[in-house]
């Protein structure tokens, strides 16, 4: 399958999942009470924190091995699924034995109901993890997309039902829990018997080399959670759950835009190892190419976003148009520390990152600390934006220390100088002419900035289609 295709095949799985999960914004705010959304939106924070801990660094690990043989790449696999097994049931004993004290200490109000229902989520998401990745290494994204919609349209469609009959968060959290199942059982039933590779042929691969990067990439996860989701728990923890509903349906339209972006960055974690390997050059330029239709998206989104939330969404979640612009900015920042960053990973096992990332967190914690209780939502994102590119600018200063590359740095100025001129006329009342007038402006200057790819791609598109009606 050509590379075109498989982008095309995750644009489909991303844009129908966060699609079907974007529906449920509108509904869910007008089903649930601020408090109540707030409340659940506190679970998805927790739950993005543990299942940092609960895929143990593996999905990461299966990207970054290049083995000699397919075979041993599949042996790989085999004992990733009985490592997650078995801590995702020692994770899952510990934390239902403790749920209800473990309820009760949360800045939120959280039932333990739900609580525990969330754990059995996370423990079922942390195993459809590795057949996902199996599905994207070895270019099967037509069935990585077939289970994303599946899964997306089971948990959608159970999730309106239960709200309707008002099941309120324990219905959602239900809803989550059978549609992964499902996937679990479907996705295990389709690889098991592919990477059932005897352990006489090829032993644990597990070892020492690759415990310590796993180890170091679970430890540098907790920190990026610093500044990706702290912010939550300084926000309700100093204010209230209404505040942070306020604040999470910001942050949501703002990860849509990184979310449009999710196809390429699925296709492109898989080959940047093999590819900076192999060709520096052709790397250099997909990753600046990489990085520009990044925040063309990131330039497109900050006006088309706060326009959705205003059409979608209830009066109540109104107003605050210029937190999703600023968190836009973040999220562009976020790509260019994702893909300018290959040498901290490809050197003595990883160990830079996790350091980078716990100086990271020291800075954006310290921020949030003296921030959010001055300005509230504004110094949370005044934090993230400080955090996070002095994470950018330690990692890509890192990876030139371990692999030296020559990025056209140059060639992002245009898409820069857009999102940051829109970012400033959000905070103008009546700025929607002025923000059209700025983007339709840099439309222009990307195309032609990009006009012999784009006719390049068109052509082959063409071509492709008279092919396939041939056939």
């Amino acid at each position: 399958m050509s590379n075109l295709k498989q982008i095309g095949y995750f644009a489909v799985a991303v844009l129908s999942v966060k699609g079907l999960g974007f529906l449920l914004l509108p509904i869910s705010t007008r089903f649930l009470s601020q408090v109540e959304f707030g409340q659940l939106n506190f679970l998805v924070t927790v739950s993005a924190l543990c299942s940092l801990i609960l895929s143990i660094g593996l999905p990461e690990l299966l990207l970054k091995q290049q083995y000699n043989t397919h075979t041993e790449k599949l042996a790989l696999f085999r004992d990733a699924v009985i490592t997650t097994f078995i801590f995702s049931l020692l994770f899952a004993g510990c934390s239902l034995i403790f749920s209800e004290q473990i309820a009760h200490q949360l800045p939120a109000k959280v039932d333990p109901l739900d609580l525990r229902l969330l754990i059995v989520n996370l423990v079922l998401s942390a195993l459809i993890g590795i057949p996902y990745i199996y599905y994207r290494l070895t270019n099967n994204a037509r069935t990585y997309c077939y289970l994303c919609i599946s899964h997306a349209l089971v948990q959608t469609t159970l999730t309106i039902t239960l709200l309707f009959l008002g099941f309120s968060i324990t219905g959602v959290m239900v809803s989550g829990a059978v549609s992964s199942l499902l996937i679990v059982c479907i996705s295990y039933f389709d690889i098991l018997k592919v990477i059932n590779v005897s352990y006489s042929e090829f032993s644990w691969r597990i070892q020492g080399k690759q415990t310590v990067f796993i180890i170091s990439i679970v430890i540098s996860s907790l920190f990026i959670y610093a500044g990706n989701g702290a912010e939550n728990w300084f926000i309700v923890a100093n204010f209230d759950e209404t505040l942070l509903a306020n604040y999470y349906v910001a942050a949501q339209f703002a990860v849509l835009t990184s979310f449009t972006f999710e196809p390429i960055r699925l296709w492109w974690f898989a080959k940047r190892f093999s590819l900076v390997k192999n060709n520096k050059s052709e790397y250099e330029s997909k990753a600046i190419l990489c990085l520009n239709v990044g925040l063309a998206l990131c330039v497109v989104m900050s006006v088309l976003a706060p326009i959705t939330l205003n059409l979608v969404l209830p009066d109540n979640y109104h107003g605050n148009e210029h937190w999703l612009v600023l968190l836009i900015v973040v999220v562009a920042i976020r790509h260019h520390s994702d893909i300018l960053n290959i040498g901290c990973y490809t050197h003595k096992n990883g160990i830079s990152v996790p350091i980078i990332n716990l100086l990271t967190a020291l800075v954006g914690l310290s921020l949030l600390y003296l921030l959010v209780p001055m300005f509230a939502v504004e110094g949370a994102i005044l934090s993230l934006i400080i955090m996070q590119s002095f994470k950018l600018l330690c990692f890509y200063l890192t990876s030139q220390q371990f692999v030296p590359l020559t990025f056209k740095l140059s060639s992002l100025a245009p898409s820069w100088l857009a999102l940051l001129i829109i970012a400033g006329i959000s905070f103008m009342p009546g700025n929607l002419i002025l923000q059209l007038g700025v983007l339709l402006t840099y439309i222009f200057v990307f195309i032609n900035q990009y006009k012999s790819i784009i006719l390049r791609v068109i052509k082959k598109t063409v071509e492709e289609r008279k092919y396939a009606q041939l056939l």
